[in-house]
């Protein structure tokens, strides 16, 4: 039978029907695009529910196929960083794709141009010139005093150094040879030894090799593909440093050491443990939060004169650092994130949450504690994601309930049929509504009442927040009603939300499943299935530790193995 779109639908109450059928199919191929037999969806779906995810009898374990990745803007950023000691400012280059709501996902699938590979050069040419305008940061990065020759030694041990970490594998002579030829051809040109390796630098970094990594895999014993040693350094590193491998990591890449799950945790736990681990939960939380978007949420100025670029910065390290604090310095219950009371301010943000400011300033971030009672607990309660699901006046119920059935609860809500008004009508200027009370009208239509019912009772508790999530109690003069409910399980207020959140198995397992999509670098399948049933048994096992999902996703079968090309 084929699937209905939405454009078939010829009545507002068969789009409020289906809306309600997709929803419960949760995206298990019920309505939509069709899912292949491995389980992946044609056109890129968030997959198959918990249920068929995630059940007593799945379909076995398929690896899925080696790839190519672009490094993400962040993954760049990093990179750079972390060689030249030199911050680059990526807003100019290709911007990332995301697909699965993960940049690192739709780095598999981007394409760059013409104008993005000029760019990325523009960057990497003005790093090494920062690097190299100054003398005694240049000789210590060359390490030797080059000549200018052809067979130059100092020259080729430079390149053979920097290219293992920056291609994150030995080079071949041949490339070695190509590259010194470039920096003995710049220094005739130019009269300096010292441009030559300028410029081979330019050259190494520009290349395909640096911006790209391959996952393509290698035969092993049995015949499976399986992660090289120096794919898997390089895997480990983006997804726990989110940057390059340092010299030790692929000294066990050589050695074989990262060919075993012993060598791998092994590893990993050293990666988790030096400062560079916490981004292993913090870059997730970015991805995953979407924080990316708050620096360009735009506010209502008469309204938030308040809302500027220090803010919104703020808020979004409020949100990463406080998923680092519970994982790493707590290591406290994953679940704690919807619960806690701790957050991560400076000046103008402990003002909007109304504690004292004492020894903050904008650029002086200290860990504080909300009041035990107080309204506002949780990552939902955090200003960075009440700000982000919000217009430029108010906030949206809508948009933050949407927001936790995709990415808390990992049940989507299809999109509203095209011939829907999504804008809420105004009440007349003597006759003021609460936002809840529009919803209401606004739900009185058919085709717009399955899918709110669906969203709006997880937003509506955080009405007493605004457009950028400061607390209120009235909605234009009227006391506003908090009221919700989560599951169907009645909630009073956002602060019994996110209790009731922070007690649910089903945000447990979602989070296992956006991790796992989020390390393994491509959107869950049914072929997965199996793979996450043993994670979320032993996230719950851990007492839903975060540092112990990522040492054992991995570990798992899954991060090490590769399918063949298509």
């Amino acid at each position: 039978m084929k699937k209905p779109s939405w454009h078939e639908l010829r009545s507002s109450r068969e789009a409020a029907a289906v809306c309600a059928l997709a929803f419960a199919a949760a995206c298990t191929g019920a309505l939509g695009d069709p899912v292949d037999d491995a389980g992946g969806s044609n056109a890129g779906g968030d997959g198959p529910s918990t249920g068929s995810a995630m059940g007593s009898d799945p379909p076995p374990f398929q690896p899925a196929a080696g790839m190519l990745r672009r490094l993400t803007r962040t993954q760049f950023r990093n990179a750079v960083r972390d060689v030249f000691g030199v911050e680059v400012n990526t807003d100019a280059l290709d911007a990332d794709s995301w697909n699965g709501n993960f940049a690192v996902i739709g780095a598999a699938t981007v394409v760059t141009s013409e104008r993005g590979v000029e760019q990325y050069h523009t960057a990497i040419e003005s790093a090494v010139d920062a690097v190299f305008a100054d003398s005694a940061k240049r000789d210590q990065f060359i390490g030797c005093t080059p000549s200018g020759a052809q067979d130059d030694a100092c020259v080729r041990g430079f390149l053979q150094a920097q290219g293992l970490r920056a291609w994150r594998r030995p080079l071949e002579t041949a490339e070695v040879d190509r590259l010194a030829a470039v920096a003995s051809e710049a220094a005739a040109a130019l009269g300096s030894a010292v441009e030559g390796v300028r410029w081979a630098t330019v050259a190494l970094f520009s290349s395909p090799n640096f911006l790209y990594r391959p996952e393509l895999g290698a035969p092993s014993a049995d015949g499976s593909l399986r992660l090289t040693g120096y794919e898997m350094a390089s895997r480990l590193a983006f997804l726990l440093w989110n940057s390059l491998p340092d010299r030790t990591l692929l000294d066990e890449a050589a050695s074989g050491t990262l060919d075993t799950t012993e060598g791998v945790r092994a590893a990993a736990t050293r990666m988790l443990d030096a400062p560079a681990g916490r981004e292993a939960v913090g870059a997730f939380a970015e991805e995953y939060m979407r924080l990316d978007r708050i620096g360009t949420q735009a506010k209502d100025v008469e309204l938030f004169p308040e809302y500027d670029a220090a803010l919104r910065a703020a808020m979004v390290r409020d949100m990463r650092d406080t998923w680092q604090v519970l994982a790493f310095d707590e290591q406290a219950s994953a679940l704690e994130l919807f619960s806690t009371t701790k957050v991560v301010v400076n000046t103008e943000l402990a003002q909007l949450y109304g504690l004292d400011t004492t020894g903050l300033s904008s650029s002086t971030f200290e860990v504080r504690s909300l009041p035990a009672d107080g309204p506002r607990v949780g990552i939902l309660g955090k200003a960075g994601f009440l700000s982000q699901f919000a217009n430029q006046k108010e906030g949206s119920p809508t948009l933050r309930g949407k927001f936790m059935r995709d990415a808390l609860m990992c049940t989507p809500v299809p999109p509203p049929p095209g011939d829907i008004a999504l804008e809420l009508p105004e009440p007349p200027a003597d006759r003021p509504l609460t936002k809840r009370q529009r919803l209401e009208a606004h739900r009185t239509a058919p085709a717009c009442a399955g899918c709110h019912g669906f969203m709006d009772p997880l937003g509506l508790p955080l009405e007493t927040f605004d457009a950028i999530g400061r607390y209120r109690t009235t909605d234009h003069g009227l006391p506003i009603d908090s009221s919700g409910d989560f599951n169907g399980e009645p909630v009073a207020d956002a602060r019994e939300l996110g209790m009731t959140v922070s007690a649910s198995d089903e945000v447990a397992r979602c989070l296992v499943r956006k991790y796992y999509a989020y390390a393994a670098g491509h959107e869950e399948r049914k072929v997965d299935g199996s793979v996450l049933n043993t994670l979320a048994a032993s996230f719950e096992a851990s007492g839903f530790k975060l540092r112990e999902l990522v040492l054992d996703v991995v570990t798992s079968e899954a991060f090490s193995s590769v399918g063949p090309q298509p």
